[in-house]
């Protein structure tokens, strides 16, 4: 049997639904089902048995018996794994959504670092759900989304949130307040900044209009912006970063736009806590720095 199988059947016998267990696991329920019925394969019995008169499942009367064995193995397998680490620096795994790790978590990694000399600093630029993938897998140990996926293994909460900031060249022919009926939607330059502000752009223009400029990554987004009667809204630690170029400037709007939030999802490690707890008060002390942005601190 393998620890991947243990893990299984115990996200299994805890949410008591596959469907469930294979979201909190971040695979498909195939591949779930298949790791269970492997499992059972290998130790000759049943694990599981649909519970009469519910969509779930429960524990057979073999499953009862072997649930605090497998809590015990995967309880020895993590000792074991740690005997390795005892003696070795320590790291800090961090990720972050690109256009946070671009626009403001640079001065907070030379903080961090200033702060914890002797530590590790392993930078990631991951989505949401490839952050929560990496954690499940060990090799991410602090995250920053904008989606929060509910999980008992990991600590998250809202760590900031910011509003979206209008931007453009000096040169463009947008004064303050902007309205949203003089945007042309041909003239942005579109970024996918959370589930809510794409759900906005599609009630505001249309599921059929689309931009001709459409990023996922920030290094493009200086260079789109200076050509002349081109737009972007962006979150305000984006704008604070962009507008000290002198050649792009931000409007203020007359519309309402779903601000960002920024969720931090940690892994619960007693050896990892200090380091955690470090980079979060980096982050808290940047953020206040930024006096004129308007985001919200929640940690």
């Amino acid at each position: 049997m393998t620890n991947a199988e243990i893990e299984a059947f115990l996200a299994v016998a805890e949410h008591k639904s596959i469907s469930k267990a294979a979201e909190v696991l971040f695979i498909n329920q195939s591949s779930l089902s298949t790791k269970i019925k492997t499992l059972e394969s290998q130790i000759g019995f049943c694990l599981f048995i649909r519970a009469k008169g519910s969509r779930g499942i429960a524990l057979t009367d073999e499953g009862k018996k072997f649930l605090p064995l497998a809590i015990k193995y995967q309880s020895i397998i993590n000792e074991m794994m740690a005997i390795g680490s005892e003696n070795a620096p320590k790291k800090l795994r961090v990720s972050s959504v690109n256009s946070t790790s671009t626009y403001l978590f640079m001065p907070v990694y030379d903080q961090f670092m200033l702060k914890m000399p002797n530590v590790i600093l392993e930078t990631q630029d991951l989505e949401s759900r490839p952050a929560y993938t990496n954690m499940e897998a060990g090799l991410t140990d602090i995250a920053f989304t904008t989606k929060e996926i509910a999980t008992k293994k990991f600590v998250s909460f809202p760590a900031f949130s910011e509003p979206l900031v209008f931007v453009c060249y000096t040169s463009s022919n947008y004064k303050s307040p902007v309205n949203l009926l003089d945007l042309d939607i041909k003239n942005e330059i579109y970024i996918p900044w959370s589930n809510d502000f794409e759900q906005w752009h599609i009630d505001k223009f249309g599921e059929w209009h689309q931009p001709k400029i459409q990023l996922q990554t920030m290094n493009q987004l200086e260079f789109f912006l200076r050509k002349p009667d081109k737009w972007a809204l962006v979150p305000a630690s984006a704008a604070f970063s962009l507008i000290k170029s002198r050649d792009i400037v931000k409007h203020v709007i007359n519309f309402t736009v779903p601000a960002k939030v920024t969720y931090c999802v940690h892994v619960r490690d007693k050896q990892k806590q200090d380091l955690i707890s470090c980079f979060l008060d980096c982050l808290r002390e940047h953020l206040e720095e930024m006096t004129e942005t308007d985001i919200k601190i929640y940690i």
